[in-house]
């Protein structure tokens, strides 16, 4: 299951190097300003996180157990069904939670990531992919959604980005999907531990 750990690695680096260097289209719905500071917001966190892997504390679901189970010294059991990942800040406050299904047949893996402020709310979510298969390029493709919230959890801003390894975009209507599902925004930090079911986790 270290393939998880290395690809969310891997992938996050990738799509902050390529926001840089490709088209990225927004769709704002407040000011500028507001948007700015999210964006800003989220990246620091990003940042942090990629840069003290050490401190992440990451939880499995297991395929025979409704509690989950948490890894240390890299030791990870089989039958691992999803991996999160949480990370705190140096306030010792939860900022951000990333989960990752397990893919079974190792065309696909996402990472759902919530971003939360420091009154615990979601303030941003995003979902990074990567998969094979899609017809739009011979490679590895990257899709990337992001949605930046209010305080009530109304959307006030959206990025996507589709692209193949190198950076350079692709079409979304010449792609396939296969990995496609579905998943929930979370409104703050207490109700997505309870949702997830993890324990200790604040």
């Amino acid at each position: 299951m270290r393939h998880f750990y290395i690809l969310t690695t891997f992938f996050g680096l990738l799509i902050l190097c390529s926001f840089s260097n490709s088209e990225t289209h927004t769709l704002q719905l407040i000011s500028k300003t507001d948007i700015g500071q999210l964006k800003h917001r989220k990246a620091e966190v990003d940042t942090l996180f990629n840069n003290n892997r050490n401190k992440i504390i990451v939880f499995v679901k297991l395929a025979d157990k409704n509690d989950l189970v948490q890894i240390e010294n890299e030791k990870w059991p089989d039958s691992i069904e999803t991996t999160y990942n949480l990370f705190k800040g140096n306030n010792g406050k939860l900022i951000v939670a990333r989960e990752m299904p397990y893919s079974e047949s190792g065309d696909w893996d996402i990472t759902f990531s919530h971003y939360f402020d420091k009154d615990g709310k979601t303030f941003a979510f995003e979902r990074q992919t990567i998969f094979f298969n899609s017809i739009c390029t011979d490679d590895v493709a990257y899709e990337t959604k992001t949605e930046y919230y209010d305080t009530d959890l109304k959307i006030i801003g959206k990025e996507y980005k589709l692209i193949d390894q190198k950076g350079n975009s692709l079409q979304k209507d010449s792609c396939i999907f296969d990995y496609d599902r579905g998943y929930k925004v979370i409104a703050n930090i207490d109700k997505y531990l309870r949702d997830k079911k993890i324990k200790n986790g604040k």
